[in-house]
């Protein structure tokens, strides 16, 4: 790792822990007076050894010598007893080292990240924090601290210097100018793999430091964000989005400002979680909520008031840009939640779209198919858009009413898949197969009792169509062509028995479905029941399919955890 004259410069100069940050470290634990009696010839002495604040003494026991005080503490010595430390005041529990074994109970970590404040920078280290009282040294020892990351934040600019035990120096990232999906700056406290981070939460040391800041001390996060629904109420005391969120306001200062101390959560969280900035729904140039949502005063109140999906502007937005509508917001919104968490809203509009529909006509042609099927609204679409795509590769006029909305949509639906099937059928004796060999490379995988086929012949597509009472076989044509791709997920011990099939678009699931698309079944959405192999699966597939020399799937490299082994003992 090389350095940057610049970094080299702002390494050599970052912020160190001051004596009062170790005292505030030291107090994000449990503190404990430890003692043991001791006789020496018949002399009875009782050690004391405060972890609060480090006091250490012995004290004789002789009746003659007793004080008020010191009857006060011999009566509070007491295993496990809670009580009030007598020389710093501090709430301690009080523990008798003859009745604390190997002393592994009273250990503990804790996770911080430490603030300062130097000139326009404002600095953030993450701190792994560890106790332990293993020998009498450490009952009166300072936390032994392990810097995980560190961070340093200036308007328009974020600096990560992330500290890995398989790394001789920090490796350093930046996020610049605007946030993209990709996170380059992450929050500290990582675990899991490479593709998916899980934070632990954190506390706040320092929280002057933020507020002394001429630039920081503006951003809302204790005093706005937090206290948010759903966020933490009052004076909390851990944390998970602190970074992210000094992340996202360094980069856009007003936006954040804005939208947070009016009340718009929800495209700040998107934000900061997901790194989705909403481009279709909102801009995030712009500082002025009704500019930047594109809303009129009485729209701005009601999205305060109703905090939606940010989806739903993108609906609004989509249908105002492609067909000139101006839907309401309220109809937008129950528009968005019509398809439920089947169906993509965006999804739908963009194929009405292609197809030069007419949205509203689109809906009320679907509720009348709802009154005839009682379906849901996402399955029915499902239904349209096979019969539409099986009307348009038949050659159908495209632009005729009865082509477009037929009075029987189940009925054509069956009917034209049918005919496409049945175009598509080679003579009695040959199969129409593809040369899948590099496809069925790509995609085959095998995991946890779990295994994706690919199918090579139209054929084996249709069968699974029929065993599962679905559609599916009516994409066969496109399968072998190559247009989209059908595979098989099935049991491993049961590779021959249909159980759930996947459309795909290169490495995209377009639809996945078991028996009668779960219609009426009872059964749960396999996206949800196997999303664990479906998510490693799909991390394999976009990670270019490797294999091992014996032909099995090479999954991809899990990180490093980081050691949370302290490198220096803080005296």
């Amino acid at each position: 790792m090389s350095y940057t004259e610049q970094e080299r410069e702002i390494l050599n100069h970052w912020p160190t822990v001051t004596e009062q940050d170790l005292v505030r470290m030291n107090d994000l634990f449990q503190h404990y007076l430890f003692f043991r009696r001791v006789n020496t010839l018949g002399l009875v002495t009782i050690d004391l050894r405060a972890s609060c604040c480090g006091h250490q003494e012995i004290r004789p026991v002789l009746p003659r010598t007793q004080t008020p005080e010191h009857r006060e503490l011999l009566d509070h010595l007491k295993h496990k007893e809670p009580w009030t430390c007598p020389w710093c005041g501090r709430s301690v529990r009080v523990m008798d080292l003859s009745r604390a074994g190997k002393r592994k109970a009273p250990a503990q970590r804790e996770l911080t990240v430490l603030l300062h404040a130097r000139g326009d920078a404002l600095y953030a280290d993450a701190l792994v924090l560890r106790k332990d009282y293993e020998d009498d040294a450490s009952l009166t020892a300072r936390p032994t601290a392990w810097c995980s990351s560190g961070y340093r934040f200036v308007r328009g600019e974020v600096m990560q210097a992330d500290h890995q035990v398989f790394e001789e120096k920090p490796v350093i990232t930046y996020e610049r100018d605007k946030l993209g999906r990709r996170k380059l700056v992450q929050e500290p406290f990582k675990l899991g793999s490479i593709y998916f981070y899980q934070h632990e939460s954190y506390s706040i040391l320092n929280r002057e430091a933020l507020e002394g800041n001429s630039f920081f001390r503006y951003c809302g996060y204790f005093h706005h964000w937090q206290a948010r629904p759903g966020g933490a109420k009052g004076y909390a005391f851990r944390f998970h989005d602190f970074i992210s969120y000094l992340t996202a306001y360094a980069i856009y200062p007003r936006q954040v400002e804005m939208l947070v101390k009016s009340g718009l959560y929800q495209p700040l969280a998107d934000l900061i979680v997901d790194r989705k900035k909403n481009a279709a729904a909102m801009c995030w140039e712009e500082p002025d909520p009704r500019k930047s949502f594109g809303l009129n005063k009485g729209e701005l109140s009601w999205l305060m008031a109703v905090q939606p999906p940010m989806e739903v502007l993108a609906v609004r937005n989509y249908v105002r840009r492609h067909w000139g509508k101006c839907w309401d917001l309220a109809f937008c919104y129950d528009f968005f939640n019509l398809w439920g968490v089947h169906q993509a809203p965006m999804e739908v509009l963009r194929f009405l779209n292609r197809y030069h529909l007419d949205p509203d006509r689109f809906l009320r042609y679907l509720d009348g198919v709802f009154l005839q099927n009682d379906e849901y609204y996402a399955t029915l679409f499902e239904v349209y858009r096979d019969y539409l795509e099986a009307a348009y590769q038949l050659g159908y006029c495209m632009e005729h009413s009865k082509v477009l909305w037929p009075e029987q949509l189940y009925t054509a639906h069956d009917t034209l898949t049918a005919e496409l099937e049945k175009r598509y059928t080679e003579p009695k004796g040959k199969r129409m197969a593809v040369d899948g060999k590099s496809r069925k490379e790509k995609y085959e995988f095998e995991l946890d009792g779990l295994q994706i086929i690919f199918p090579l012949t139209a054929q084996a597509i249709k069968r699974e169509g029929k065993a599962l009472d679905h559609c599916v076989g009516g994409y066969a044509e496109r399968h072998i062509r190559g247009v989209l791709t059908i595979l098989f997920l099935r049991k491993s011990d049961q590779p021959g028995v249909p159980y759930v099939t996947i459309e795909m678009s290169g490495n995209q699931i377009q639809q996945i479905h078991g028996y009668h698309n779960e219609v009426g079944t009872g059964a749960q959405n396999p996206r949800v029941v196997h999303k664990a192999f479906l998510d490693t699966w799909l991390r394999w597939l976009r990670a270019g399919s490797k294999r091992n020399e014996d032909g099995t799937p090479k999954l991809p490299k899990v990180k490093k955890k980081v050691s949370h082994e302290p490198a220096t003992r803080t005296a």
